[in-house]
């Protein structure tokens, strides 16, 4: 029986294009069919997350790099349609881009194996009760030295003082007379004078009286601005629609303009003129005369220096001191050492008879890992 359904999947107006949410389910749907129907093959769980809808890689599934377009580099794989992953406890399959199709829960890679194999090692606690004896006899042995011996040793000597000779030569008494600085004038101890000026005013022969006539405006002539227009639609929109697409296009409808508003009204101005101006003039004149007096020449008595002599040093001079050294006056105590004395331990001489010991083994609960 033929289809004849009509499917509207995006409208298109102008530059927009509105696309329709039942319609991009359905596609993801007939995709998923269509991969079903071309064979399914799983290969392998990612270590790279991997969430519904990603389309750009690449991953690391199984050790392997995966990429989704283009040619693989060495030691790269291309996906294909169909190609199935884990991630976590989510079943991803690759048509363009990964779609999420379940959880496998706990099972996780398990989920797509025939048979699996796991290897367990008992965990727990051994318990097992000291073995005891009973006869045993012991025994004296040398096992080293308790202390080390002592060394005779003579103690320190007794010493005292005797003088060898100088330890400086003595000095003679000595006299330097002071430094004598004769009477000296220094800088500044005159400033000269000036002698008395006269200066006559400069004289000014003033300005003539000045009419400046003030400038004229013509004005302007009334205007009116220019006006404000609008689109207004001419006939309705159009619309087309493609089948093969399942698209709906509207054509936009055709517009015309027209005046909205008036322009606005400038009444214009009238004809004006500035203010006159009058400049009255100035007199003649004349600055004043100055005059200076004349300033004597200056002593300052401070710049002058009267000379001075410096203490006289006199030295007494010294005496020479003793030089002294040490010498043995009594020999030290001599003490004559003592022996060192030996350390003795005791050991089993003889065995006597033994009692095994009890074992018990106590497992804990584990968890076994099947890949």
């Amino acid at each position: 029986m033929a289809n004849d359904k009509k499917y509207i999947s995006k409208i298109v107006k102008g530059q927009d294009t509105l696309w329709l949410k039942d319609a991009e389910a359905r596609q993801s749907i007939e995709e998923i069919e269509g991969l079903i129907a071309g064979g399914m093959h799983y290969i392998g769980k990612s270590t790279t997350a991997i969430a519904d809808g990603d389309a750009t890689g690449p991953w690391t599934i199984d050790g392997v790099t995966y990429i989704a377009s283009g040619t693989p580099a060495e030691g790269q794989k291309l996906l294909k349609a169909g190609d199935i992953t884990i991630y976590g406890e989510s079943e991803f399959i690759w048509s363009n881009k990964w779609q999420e199709l379940g959880s496998t829960g706990s099972l996780g890679a398990l989920a797509f194996k025939d048979s699996a194999s796991a290897t367990y090692t008992p965990a727990g606690t051994n318990q097992a009760s000291a073995v005891t004896f009973t006869g045993q006899t012991t025994g004296n042995f040398v096992t080293g030295y308790n202390d080390d011996a002592v060394a005779p040793s003579l103690g320190a000597a007794s010493t005292g003082s005797f003088v060898t000779g100088f330890d400086t030569a003595p000095v003679a008494p000595s006299f330097t007379e002071g430094a004598f600085t004769p009477a000296a004038f220094q800088t500044g101890f005159a400033t000269a004078g000036s002698a008395a000026s006269f200066t006559e005013g400069t004289f000014s022969a003033g300005s003539l009286p000045s009419f400046t006539e003030g400038a004229f405006s013509a004005g302007s002539l009334p205007s009116l601005g220019a006006a404000t227009t609008g689109n207004f639609n001419t006939d309705a929109e159009k619309s087309t629609y493609d089948e093969a697409n399942e698209t709906l296009t509207l054509a936009a409808a055709t517009t015309a303009s027209a005046v909205t508003a008036q322009g606005t009204f400038d009444a214009g101005s009238l004809p004006s003129k500035a203010a006159d101006t009058w400049d009255a003039g100035s007199l003649p004149s004349k600055a004043a005369d100055t005059f200076v007096a004349n300033v004597p020449t200056a002593i300052d008595v401070t710049k002058f220096d009267g000379g001075s002599k410096a203490n006289d040093t006199f030295s007494a001079g010294t005496v020479p001191t003793l030089a002294t050294d040490t010498a043995v006056t009594a020999q030290g105590t001599f003490s004559a050492g003592s022996a060192a004395t030996l350390a003795v331990s005791s050991a089993v001489t003889a065995v006597g008879t033994g009692e095994a010991a009890a074992q018990t083994f106590s497992g804990t609960e584990a968890t076994i890992t099947v890949s």
